[in-house]
């Protein structure tokens, strides 16, 4: 009976996972319009400008946080504008959000009734069944939450009167840390992003977690998420393992002191509840709201950073250690950015490879040999990154 509660939450998953990709292929043409005018522009405003459209249009905190360091690692980007990239990067969980303003509010099955009229009357065209894609997987959200609701009878009685139930519902500190931590470890498991949103929303509805513990689940994943990006970064060369840790501190930090104005603001809110609102309403729009609050106030620590992190010098002799396989494998990828990256690669590999062909003309002992292992190093990483945009790519 439990599993179809779980299909349920499956099922939430996939339309939010399915609705986040076809909405950056959407957009991927018009993000590398934005790459492709200079993200180094001298004026701030501009490149402001720029970095923040390329974030929107990604439709996904994680991957244009990936995207920013590895814009700079691949040495196509300068350190200000991948800086910013960075900071911007929660701003790309509009998508999500509105997914959860939209849960319970909003008939699933009329979107995907649209969808069928759409395949029905309109002429196939890649963009018109991207943009179907896209609003099939909100339906599917949708329609996952409704179904989640029907079936947390069944969850209900799994859990029973058990002290597992009492302590989910409990919303005091042990009990809340507990939950914040768990969900810390199952972020550097689960790759899918926004889990825990997705989550405290079905649980929430049902009274199994309280609030506090359902804001709980979320800063951990946002924690666990800045372990795992220091975690991958901390392989690259020197400045990105420096940019890698001090930015995964800065949003730790920004998590946390979110989370308790979270809690403040939640106590303010239940003193001011109307009810004039569905018990339904009153939770969902609550729980978005504090969602955006702990994502707020990260973003506010990512910007303070960046204020500094992105100024600071860079020794330019580094060590040649490129973005591994797994930043394409585990899906870290931003298709748009990674599809503008592909020709940049290639101009560095086509410099490296005539560096390389120079030595042979030079007399021997003219050139270090550190340096002249670190060009090879960096000509084998760069040719290995070549191959896999272009497989990526097909």
């Amino acid at each position: 009976m439990i599993l179809m509660w779980l299909g349920s939450f499956v099922l939430m998953m996939f339309g939010l996972t399915m609705s986040q990709k076809n909405a950056a292929q959407l957009f991927q043409n018009f993000q590398k319009s934005f790459l492709d005018k200079n993200l180094d522009q001298p004026k701030m405003i501009k490149m402001f400008q720029y970095c923040l459209d390329v974030v929107l249009l990604d439709v996904s905190p994680q991957k244009s946080l990936y995207a920013g360091l590895a814009m700079y690692n691949l040495r196509i980007g300068g350190l200000r504008s991948s800086a910013l990239v960075m900071c911007l990067s929660t701003l790309g969980a509009w998508w999500v959000a509105l997914l959860g303003m939209l849960f319970l509010n909003f008939n699933g099955s009329f979107l995907l009734g649209l969808c069928f009229l759409g395949l029905v009357s309109v002429v196939m065209t890649p963009n018109v069944r991207t943009i179907l894609k896209w609003i099939l997987g909100a339906g599917i959200f949708l329609i996952g939450g409704e179904l989640m609701l029907k079936n947390s009878n069944v969850l209900i009685m799994a859990l029973g009167q058990s002290d597992f139930a009492f302590f989910l519902a409990d919303g005091r500190f042990p009990a809340v840390a507990s939950i914040m931590l768990a969900a810390i470890v199952i972020s550097l498991v689960v790759r899918v992003e926004f889990w825990s949103l997705v989550l405290a929303l079905s649980l929430v509805f049902v009274n199994v977690i309280s609030i506090n513990g359902a804001i709980a689940l979320i800063a951990g994943e946002r924690i666990g998420r800045m372990l795992l990006f220091w975690w991958h970064s901390r392989a690259l060369n020197q400045d990105c393992r420096r940019v890698g840790m001090q930015f995964s501190l800065a949003s730790i930090a920004g998590v946390i002191m979110g989370l308790l104005l979270a809690g403040e603001v939640r106590v303010t809110m239940n003193m001011g509840y109307t009810a004039e609102m569905t018990a339904y309403q009153e939770k969902s729009l609550q729980l978005v709201i504090l969602f955006l609050i702990i994502l707020g106030v990260q973003f506010v620590a990512q910007m303070v950073w960046g204020h500094f992190g992105g100024s600071s010098k860079v020794d330019e002799l580094q060590d040649a250690k490129y973005i591994s396989k797994v930043w394409f494998t585990e899906e870290y990828a931003s298709v748009g950015v990674y599809v503008w990256a592909k020709n940049k690669i290639h101009k560095r590999l086509s410099e490296v490879r005539y560096h390389l062909q120079g030595l042979g003309t030079l007399q021997e002992g003219q050139v270090p040999a550190p340096i002249q292992e670190r060009l090879k190093e960096e000509e084998k990483q760069l040719a290995q990154l070549e191959a896999l945009l272009v497989s990526s790519a097909q």
